[in-house]
This record gives C-alpha cells, structure tokens and sequence, in this order.
C-alpha cells in the first residue's frame, strides 16, 4: 500500500506572549494526533521519517521549533526549554489542538517533556526519545565551548567550519573534545546526507544556540519530578544519549524509563506507549491567517504538488506578482516584495523546485513556459485573475512567457537585469555558468558555490575574473546575502541548475516581438545586466526602461509609477 503524501503548511500566531509570528509545519495521517519535535539544529524535516513510520496510526504534525526551518524566532537572545514549551502550546492553539500526544527526539524531547511538566492539561502523554541528564560540570562545559556563533565569513571558511562541525559530531561527543573516552561508535554519514543536515543548521544559522542551549541547560532531572502525566523517557542502546537513562534515579510515579535496543525498536515503543493512552482525533486543517504589515507565507496546491508563496494583501488594486532567479526564491526578493505592501497587493512564489516549493511537473524538463504555467495556476489558485508582474534575471522571462499565455491576465511587465545576449554568448554561458556542483566527503563543494556566487557580484561573466570583465557600481558582496544565495542554490537539489541553463535558452528577441503588455526594462548601477537591459528597451519601441536604486527595499517606490493604468 503507497504511503500518503506528507504536506506542509504554516500556522499563523496573530497574539502570544511573543508577539505575531508564522510556524511551519508537515502533517500525514488521520486520526489520533501526534505532534512531533525535532532535535537541534535541524527542523521538521527530522521527523518525515517518523512519520512516515506512524503515519497508519496517528496524525503526525510536525513543527519546526521558532527560528529553525522556515518557523519565526521568539526573537529573544536566550530561552528557557519552558519557553519552548509555551511557544509549542500556542501552535496547538492556531491550529485548534485542545489535546493531544507529544513526542520528541533530542531537544525534541527535552520539549516534549517540558509539556508534560508545565501544561499537563494540553496532553494525554508524551514520549521523550533521547533525554539529555547533565551534571552541573557537564552542564558548564558544554554551554562554554558545544554553541560558538555561526556568522557568515567574507571569505566562506563559515561553511568549512560547518562541514567539519556536522561530521565531528559523528565521530565526538560532545564534538569538541577529542579524547578515546569520547570517541563514538558510528560510521561518518556519506556526504549527501551531512549536506541535508548542513542545509537545515544554515536555515537556522546564529539561532541555532537558542535550541540547543535551552536543552542543555534544562533541569531535565526536575522535570520527572514534576511531570504529572504519562511520560516515557526513551533512547537506542545505540544513541549517544542512551548511557544517560542510566543517570535517572527519582522521578513521579507517571514517568517511565525505558531503554530501547535498536532504532527501530524504540520508536515502536514510543508508537506503543502513545497508542495505549488514546490520544484525541485531529481537527481539520486550518488556512493561516495574515499578518499586518509583513510578507505571510502559505503553501498552495496545484496539480503535481505544492508551491510555497509569500504575499500581502492590505494594498488595494491590481496585484503584483514578484519572480526570483534561477538561483532564488521567494526569500531573496522579500526586500523588493515588502516595498509594495500598503500599495498594491503583493505575491512572491517559489518556483517549481526551487525554495521550498514541490518540483511539480518539471523535474525533469524545465522550461520557462512549464514555470510559466505553474506560476499561472498557482494565481488561480489564490482567485489572482489580473497582474501586474516584476521578475528578476529570469524571473523576467518567465513574466514575458505569461504575457504571451496568458496575454489578458498580464498588465505590465517589469524585467530587471533582463538577459539581452547574443547567440554565441549565451551558448557560452550554457556550458560555462552553471556547473553541476555536488556534495563531496571533504565539503570543498561549498567553497566552489561560495566564490561562484560571490564572483558573479564581482565579474560578467563570474569565470572571466578579469579586470576587463569586473561589473561597475558599488560592489554588492555582503557575507549574509551571498550566504542566503549558497542556502538557495543548495536547496533547490540541482533544479537552479536546470532553470539557469532554460532561461539561457529561452528566446527572448523573438518573444519580445510578439508581446503586446506594456514593459519596462530597469537595473542597478551594480547589476552586471544594466547595458543588456538599456539595449533591449532601446530594441523593444514600446518599452521603457528604468534606473532602479542601489537598495531592493525601494524598487518598489521607483516601480510603482509605471504601474498605473493611463488615463
């Protein structure tokens, strides 16, 4: 029997202690409800294979915990794991949860059973797999020397320090020590999966000390104590936490200790243990509310999968839909995306594969008029019958190709740093731009994306680096933004590749001559396709072009006059 699909979703926190804030989340299943905590510093994503396991007995929700994966943060330096807990509780009030089972792996854990402590009232059990039991010794040291900052570098060593982080934690524990005594027991995993696990700790980035230091600084042997349901307190023989089950000497008369032997088993007895104390059905899927003032992000269907998208809708008229690159997402163009909020309607969506939406239909053939007709249905989707469009680089194209689909629906088309080239330029760059870059056992793939995406900010095209070839205007290589750009490419599984190598095939002058929406061509002093877009505006008689700001955040502001209808 096929497993059913898991899908992914944001609840919406409109008032809680720590203001409005947006929680992502995946859900499989029916029946009794199951929310599942991941450990540090990784997000829901932890858990897919979990609930894939459980998803023929429980609904399996599964959050990423505040500031990991796509989950605001509290925005507080430091939280207790009680914090956690509370921040967990008002999830299950979004989403209209009175009741239900908790489970937890890791810091997981540790918030599964804070839960069962401090809101006995919200659950009917919980099941705690790997329980950290610290001596205050422990306890000092690892908060000392376990949560040095993570901080994007100029230069990208960040990402190698990363890499060796993940891997060490494989072969140390705690990872910065270095004696027989901790040495573990485990294979290094292959690099495919460390680079998943990378991935996760980038979204989290500088955050990831918040999880992890509420864990570590838990009284976890006073919470079995206190606990005043049903609590099972797990690990494999062969987890790093496993000896520590050893430590627990007192605790109230509902907790359980148990000692699982393998993986496996442990999680059929946590399944076991969650089973026999009954937990309520789930309620039907809640559509997160908005947030004023700010981008809010939402999941749609179309057919083959789900699309993420980030939108406002306080502005009034014709809405504006925002297009990443080939190497993006609804993320890298918020700044651009924000500016219009309170002025028109505004919509960011993830491409096809790209971000964190579903590589619905595409996998394997990318073209802009396959992107175009995913962003098309994803407009329908939302009742978006009319818009006005601004794509970036090649989100531009996939704007031009909608023009011509769906030529009623397209008012005005913006294209910034649109890619005029030549023939024998763009067959160039097809077989030089975009190289297949994989994960590799020693992390140097990280480099190579690193200066890649950095060089493209510094030279037209990035493997000239001459002095002949460097790009004009201020030089744009912030250490967050190229890293943001790493984290895109990375999670879009090769599919940046694939849409880069599209749009430098799509036939733009030919497009451009059938296309009747009104269009402005526009850049930076700083984009390295500012003469590439004055010349396509000069080629194109009905077009425009625009001079755009050095900052994102007031695209919108220099846009927005040409956005209006003639009278």
């Amino acid at each position: 029997m096929s497993k059913a699909r898991i899908t992914r979703h944001f609840a919406t926190i409109t008032t809680g202690r720590w203001g409005p804030r947006q929680v992502h989340y995946r859900r499989v299943g029916s029946g009794p409800v199951v929310i599942c905590f991941h450990q540090s510093p990784m997000s829901s994503r932890d858990m897919v294979a979990t609930m894939e396991r459980w998803q023929d007995h429980f609904t399996c929700i599964a959050p990423d915990s505040p500031g990991f994966g796509l989950s605001d943060p509290l925005g507080v330096a430091n939280a207790d794991i009680e914090d956690f807990a509370e921040a967990a509780v008002e999830f299950m009030d979004a989403l209209g949860i009175e009741r239900a089972a908790v489970y937890g792996f890791h810091t997981g854990a540790m918030i599964a059973a804070a839960i069962a402590t401090a809101f006995p009232e919200r659950i009917v059990c919980a099941a705690a797999n790997g329980y950290v039991i610290l001596t205050e010794a422990e306890r000092a040291d690892i908060v000392e020397h376990y949560l040095p900052p993570l901080l994007p570098s100029w230069d990208g060593s960040h990402l190698s320090w990363l890499w060796a982080r993940l891997r060490e934690q494989t072969i140390f524990f705690p990872w910065y020590r270095k004696a027989l005594a901790d040495r573990l027991a485990y294979d290094v995993p292959p690099a495919t999966g460390l680079h998943e696990a990378l991935l996760d700790f980038m979204r989290s980035g500088d955050h990831y000390r918040v999880g992890y230091r509420a864990a570590f600084t838990m009284r976890s042997d006073l919470a079995l104590r206190r606990c005043k349901v049903p609590l099972l307190i797990s690990a494999s023989a062969t987890d790093v936490l496993g000896p520590h089950l050893k430590r627990i000497r007192h605790t109230a008369d509902v907790v359980t200790v148990k000692l699982g032997e393998d993986m496996d088993k442990t999680f059929d007895l946590c399944r076991d243990f969650i089973k026999r104390h009954k937990p309520p059905k789930a309620p039907p899927i809640r559509a997160p509310l908005p947030l004023q003032g700010r981008l809010w992000n939402d999941f749609i269907e179309i057919p083959g999968g789900q699309l993420r998208i980030a939108r406002n809708d306080e502005g009034k008229g014709r809405a504006v839909l925002i297009q990443h690159d080939a190497v993006g997402s609804s993320d890298t163009v918020a700044h651009l995306a924000s500016g219009f909020i309170g002025m028109r309607p505004v919509i960011a969506i993830d491409l096809p594969g790209h971000g964190e939406s579903d590589p619905v239909a595409v996998k394997d053939d990318v073209t802009v008029s396959a992107q175009a007709k995913s962003i098309v249905s994803a407009a329908r989707q939302l009742g978006v019958k009319e818009f006005d469009f601004v794509g970036v680089r090649g989100g531009g194209l996939i704007g031009l190709e909608i023009s011509l689909q769906q030529p009623r629906s397209l008012r005005h088309l913006v294209m910034i740093g649109a890619p005029w080239l030549e023939d024998s330029v763009r067959k160039e760059l097809r077989k030089r731009y975009a190289p297949d870059i994989q994960p590799n056992w020693h992390g140097g793939y990280l480099l190579e994306a690193w200066h890649m995406l950095r060089d493209q900010r510094l030279f037209w095209p990035w493997y000239a680096r001459s002095n002949a070839a460097a790009i004009g205007g201020e030089p744009q290589v912030d250490p967050q933004d190229i890293n943001r750009e790493v984290l895109e490419l990375f999670r879009s599984k090769g599919m940046w590749r694939k849409s880069c190598l599209a749009h430098l095939s799509y036939p733009l002058k030919r497009s451009l001559r059938a296309a009747t929406a009104k269009m402005i061509f526009s850049a930076p002093a700083w984009d390295a396709l500012l003469a590439n877009s004055q010349l396509a505006a000069k080629e194109h008689p009905t077009s425009s072009f625009m001079m755009l700001s050095d900052q994102a955040e007031h695209w919108a502001r220099d846009l927005l006059p040409l956005l209006e209808d003639e009278r």
